[in-house]
């Protein structure tokens, strides 16, 4: 049902001046002062700036110019991006966009541009595409003009439109600086990390005098041991894996079920406060310690270990194997071999620079204060780009109406 004074348009009925899809151009190895948007150059929040490539200023590269205010709709990507729209504002001068890509541009008298540029990113219209896309491939499909041209749309009067992309940008705004917020705080605690687990920036101690002693240098084999324990009577059912985002993980998080078998017998026990990774996927992050659970089992391919916690603090020792001083190492044991493993005994030819015991914990106490900063904006930006979806379905559909100059209005 549509609320009253709102009506049921497509978007053709709104448009100024007919759809028209892009042109790809070459990329030169050189920048010329003029550009092409990437594939990948339509984000959530709007265009990708690293996602273009330098043109020639052919005449169809500059027939495909783009102006302020023109939409863009991705006609060809993945299920979950087809369709994926943004409304350019100028972001990059003399840039143009590519075939894959469909412009079109909003007649002022009969919609609001930011309105509409809202109501493209709610999930029905969303849905729309998805269901729309068709392709040979379950990898990359297709939308085409007619389906642009047939999206179904509720406007309410343009004032109210104006009204409704108000509020919502006050929103957009909320997530913006959060976001930037968020991008310092994880900058921060990248350069205080590079500073402080190289000796480059040292702390003061409980007496308030600076750390000044120099650092042993050893072997990672003087700190850890390798925890060789299998699941023999299989009385722990827990399978968990390592991703290089998450840490340590249920299977049946990343996947619709179990992916591992009833008999775990062979898999390697892990216990809290332990260490995991794949040895062919170190090099990419896939390294956590088990925080969340008590013990679980981890398949044979992974390598569980412990550390020596008399010599080695354990958030000092995680926040390290994160360091771009690690990634090099890890880099550096895989030079040469035919497929980037690093297993157990690498691990342990790992040079490592070791404070006292006391320096360390100032410096992981330091490092984790950052975390939770961090941990904080995460959180905070979660919340208001879910607080915004929820407001989009409201007010998108007329469910909850709004305040139009002196005007009342109640919900529908």
């Amino acid at each position: 049902m549509v609320a009253k004074d709102w009506k049921s348009v497509t978007l053709k009925e709104l448009l100024d001046g007919p759809i028209k899809n892009g042109y790809s151009p070459n990329a030169t190895d050189s920048e010329t002062g003029y550009w092409v948007l990437g594939l990948g150059a339509l984000g959530d929040e709007g265009i990708n700036s690293s996602e273009i490539k330098p043109v020639l200023p052919e005449e169809r590269v500059l027939q495909n110019i783009l102006r302020t205010d023109d939409f863009l709709v991705s006609r060809s990507n993945t299920p979950d991006k087809v369709g994926r729209s943004i409304r350019f504002r100028n972001e990059i001068e003399n840039c143009s966009y590519p075939d894959l890509m469909m412009r079109f541009r909003i007649d002022e008298n009969k919609a609001d541009k930011a309105f509409i540029e809202h109501q493209l990113k709610s999930a029905a219209v969303r849905t729309y595409f998805k269901n729309c896309a068709a392709g040979s491939s379950s990898t990359m499909v297709k939308i085409n003009k007619g389906i642009l041209e047939k999206t179904p749309l509720v406007v309410p009067p343009v004032k109210e439109q104006k009204k409704i992309a108000q509020i919502l940008s006050t929103w957009d705004k909320a997530i913006s600086v959060t976001e930037k917020l968020l991008t310092n705080s994880q900058q921060q605690k990248k350069a205080l990390m590079q500073q402080l687990l190289s000796g480059k920036k040292r702390l003061l101690d409980e007496n308030g005098v600076m750390f000044s002693g120099e650092w042993e240098v050893v072997r990672l084999k003087q700190l850890i041991h390798e925890e060789k324990k299998r699941n023999r009577d299989n009385h722990i059912q827990r399978v968990l894996s390592v991703t290089n985002h998450s840490g340590f993980v249920l299977p049946e998080e990343q996947f619709s079920k179990r992916v591992a078998s009833e008999d775990v017998s062979t898999y390697k026990i892990v216990k809290k406060n332990q260490y995991g990774y794949n040895p062919s996927r170190l090099n990419v992050g896939s390294f956590a310690r088990l925080d969340n659970y008590d013990e679980g089992v981890l398949s044979p391919m992974y390598v569980v270990f412990s550390i020596n916690h008399e010599r080695l603090n354990s958030d000092y020792f995680l926040n390290w194997m994160s360091s771009n001083e690690a990634k090099q190492r890890i880099a550096g044991s895989t030079q040469g071999s035919v497929r980037d493993s690093v297993g157990f005994d690498a691990l342990c030819s790992f040079s490592f620079s070791l404070p006292t015991l006391m320096e360390q914990q100032k410096i992981a106490a330091v490092l984790s204060a950052a975390d939770a900063e961090m941990s904080m904006l995460e959180k905070k930006l979660a919340c208001l780009k879910e607080e915004k979806k929820a407001l989009m379905q409201q007010l998108l559909t007329g469910k909850r109406r709004v305040k139009v100059e002196s005007e009342e209005t109640v919900s529908a």
